[in-house]
């Protein structure tokens, strides 16, 4: 299992045997147009991932219904015989806009995706109703773990499930100060420590690069040093790793 980085950002590549798949795909240079005033970030480039890669895209998980998970522009990109994998909420949002990609949304069951096994569970709050979080294992039983926004680790006490590497928030995001949308280095390394991997790869980069309205509501301590004794942690786009 091939795990990368795709952007600065929250984009991410996963590649078994040919079989590639996106996670939350941001695939453009901007999140929204320029006559957006709540919400916006840009970079000089776009993914990371070259053509070859997006190529052998045939499932795209979507976490959350928000446009910098759910992006449209990017989604209309791919083929639309590429399979979309996320919630009854993002779903409808999908037809809504003309997507006429094959949806599966995510339930209780452990649910096949092409060589891999994905199992699906409620994020942590505010998130618990709006955003799922997931554990994807191939044939040979290397796992991954991802989870975008916040840990229910109340979840992941009860599962006591072990994971190769996990693709986790570690830059501090508050909503008005108060309420967590993102995860501090300490609460990330706690989730890595409760999931027994080494090996964690930062999502939800840069938040500082945020722009718009929203930013004057977020406390953001971003986390320029995540260097760490007892993990292994990957924050650059275009960091990969071989499981």
């Amino acid at each position: 299992m091939r795990v990368v980085k795709a952007d600065d950002y929250q984009t991410w590549f996963i590649e078994q045997n040919g079989f590639g798949i996106l996670i939350d795909p941001w695939l453009d240079k901007k999140l929204n147009p320029d006559s957006s005033v709540l919400l916006q970030r840009e970079r000089r480039e776009a993914s990371s991932l070259s053509q070859d890669e997006l190529d052998k895209v045939e499932a795209v998980i979507i976490t959350a219904p928000f446009i910098d998970h759910l992006h449209l522009p990017s989604i209309k990109q791919l083929n639309n015989k590429v399979k979309i994998i996320t919630t009854k909420k993002v779903k409808k949002i999908l037809i809504k806009n003309n997507i006429d990609n094959p949806v599966a949304c995510i339930g209780n069951q452990v649910m096949d995706v092409g060589p891999f096994k994905m199992s699906a569970f409620p994020a942590g709050f505010p998130y618990s109703l709006s955003a799922f979080c997931f554990f994807l294992e191939n044939d040979e039983g290397k796992t991954i773990f991802h989870e975008g926004h916040k840990a229910n680790f109340h979840t992941l006490k009860k599962l006591k499930k072990k994971c190769d590497v996990v693709l986790i928030t570690l830059d501090s995001v508050k909503f008005l100060g108060i309420i967590t949308l993102s995860m501090s280095s300490k609460d990330g390394f706690r989730t890595a420590s409760l999931l027994d991997s080494k090996r964690i790869m930062a999502t939800g980069t840069k938040p500082n690069e945020l722009k718009g309205l929203i930013k004057y509501f977020l406390a953001i301590k971003q986390e320029d040093d995540l260097t760490s004794d007892e993990f292994n942690v990957y924050t650059k786009k275009g960091d990969e790793v071989l499981l």
